[in-house]
């Protein structure tokens, strides 16, 4: 199974509920397939669209609350919407005792309603994720941590506590720690320092990266390997 195949499987059956939870009882496998992958095709451009604004905005690759939003009005989740133009043209206005720009949040507004409304309780309860009797956005998130959805469950059939460190490193769990390659024998300890007598290295001879003794000594054990494979 490709990594692929793991990620349609485990966002189906998140399709599934959201499907009876609307009314359908029945769906032929293709449909299912085929909302499967528009529902992921949408995910990935939400999580592109917002990478990309945290990248423009505050030059790391970890999206705020705001950039989710921005990514959210790019792709016509959230309407309507101002445009910054239109927005730009309204008075200030007053927010905690403080003025400030006007911004057009009716989607937002909208966006709430819809989560604390009956739609969406109707789907964490289809999910298993009904988290009481409380509508208020920040109870039902606070909820979501207390409930078990179903990749949980099925990791729990493999392991009776679902212990993390034992899916570290694959999909279903937390990313590996990333260690420091230690270099032994050589002129430096560790990669960085590498890197840094490198770049020391070509600015003195004034030369590129690409015509650096450095790069030159590191494609010959390439090259030499090719040969006596191909010998």
């Amino acid at each position: 199974m490709t990594t692929s195949d793991l990620h349609s499987a485990l966002l189906r059956p998140a399709v599934v509920q959201v499907l009876k939870a609307m009314g359908f009882n029945l769906a032929k496998p293709a449909v299912v397939d085929t909302l499967t992958d528009l529902t992921a095709r949408y995910l990935v451009l939400v999580a592109s669209e917002a990478a990309q604004t945290a990248a423009s905005t505050h030059g790391d690759n970890i999206p705020t609350v705001q950039d989710v939003r921005l990514a959210l009005e790019k792709v016509g989740a959230l309407r309507p919407q101002m445009r910054a133009t239109e927005e730009a043209l309204k008075p200030l206005v007053k927010v905690d005792g403080m003025l400030v720009p006007f911004e057009d949040l009716r989607g937002v507004r909208n966006f709430v309603k819809w989560a604390e409304g009956p739609v969406h309780a109707e789907i964490r309860r289809v999910g298993g994720l009904a988290s009481g009797e409380s509508d208020n956005v920040a109870d039902l998130a606070a909820g979501m941590d207390e409930n078990e959805d179903y990749v949980t469950t099925i990791k729990k059939k493999h392991s009776k506590t679902a212990e993390e460190s034992r899916y570290q490193g694959t999909t279903l769990g937390k990313d590996g720690d990333i260690q420091p390659v230690t270099i032994a024998g050589g002129p430096v300890e560790n990669l960085s320092q590498w890197n840094m007598a490198r770049s020391r290295s070509g600015l003195s001879a004034g030369q590129t990266a690409s015509t650096s003794p450095v790069s030159s000594a590191l494609s010959t054990p390439i090259d030499s390997t090719t040969k006596a494979d191909q010998g």
